[in-house]
């Protein structure tokens, strides 16, 4: 789990280890390795002996964006998916005491001055959509990264950046502080407003073209044996559709969305060649 605990990705990871112990009667467990926004954790699983009894939680930006950016220790290729589960809307946030109260507000101030954001760390999802949004609007902003989710709150909490772009269910926790404590969310990358943010609107309704959702899936080593492999597919298609594991996450507000191995494979391709060519846009990636 290449994130620290507390955050959707660990969440969704611990909604699936459970019922793979109930399935299996086995002890299945979680090992947190965070850092760079999920490249050392995601390199310590390569190295993993692949006989199938190592499973990667794997992101949208740390699987495929980070192995384009720079030697990060492994390849996309390297591992083979099993399954796509959830999706996340990702949403801003400002520290409750902030001065801008919507993204009207904190867009128009990127548009004369530099604007400090957090995301859970270079090449994530968070970082390329925000980064992207930047670009083609003309918004001065620096990335900081958080070392996962939780950093990047930590981050925005503490006055060390000006708002914080990631899962907006990793907010949950700081909506209810006294006076000017906690966080304000002032827009999620969702189509429609979430259930658990009833009163923060969409981007689009606030007339900004912008969409954003990391996903999570399982994947294993790509030289796992094909019986293993095959065995694996089936174990988490049977417990990801569950109604356990549906009423879990729907506890922790995630969106079930699960895809099997091909069509997680075909979403993974694809995400590889539209961050290539983000990436390169960015100015990070030469052509």
């Amino acid at each position: 789990m290449p994130f620290a605990a507390g955050d959707a990705l660990d969440q969704s990871a611990r909604v699936i280890a459970d019922q793979m112990e109930d399935e299996l009667d086995v002890s299945v467990v979680i090992q947190n390795i965070a850092g760079a926004g999920g490249a050392v954790g995601t390199a310590e699983a390569v190295q993993a002996e692949p006989d199938g009894y190592t499973l990667l939680m794997g992101s949208t930006g740390a699987l495929t964006a980070r192995p384009l950016m720079a030697d990060s220790g492994y390849k996309t290729d390297d591992f083979q998916p099993l399954a796509q589960l959830v999706e996340v809307p990702i949403g801003l946030a400002v520290a409750k005491d902030s001065e801008w109260e919507d993204v009207d507000q904190l867009f128009a101030a990127a548009e004369d001055e530099r604007i400090t954001y957090s995301t859970p760390g270079p090449g994530t999802t968070q970082h390329i959509n925000m980064g992207q949004f930047a670009l083609e609007n003309g918004l001065n902003l620096s990335h900081i990264g958080g070392k996962g989710g939780t950093g990047a709150v930590t981050n925005v909490l503490t006055g060390e950046v000006d708002f914080v772009f990631v899962g907006a269910t990793n907010y949950l926790g700081h909506l209810d502080g006294e006076d000017d404590e906690g966080l304000r969310v002032l827009g999620v990358g969702s189509e429609e407003r979430v259930d658990y943010l009833p009163d923060t609107p969409t981007f689009q309704e606030a007339g900004h073209d912008l969409t954003a959702a990391v996903w999570f899936g399982l994947l294993t080593h790509s030289e796992v044996p094909e019986e293993r492999v095959a065995f694996l597919e089936e174990l988490i298609s049977k417990v990801a559709q569950s109604e356990e594991t549906r009423d879990a996450y729907a506890k922790f507000n995630l969106q079930d969305s699960f895809l099997d191995a091909d069509a997680f494979q075909e979403r993974i391709d694809g995400n590889v060649e539209l961050h290539r060519q983000i990436l390169t846009d960015m100015g990070v990636l030469e052509n």
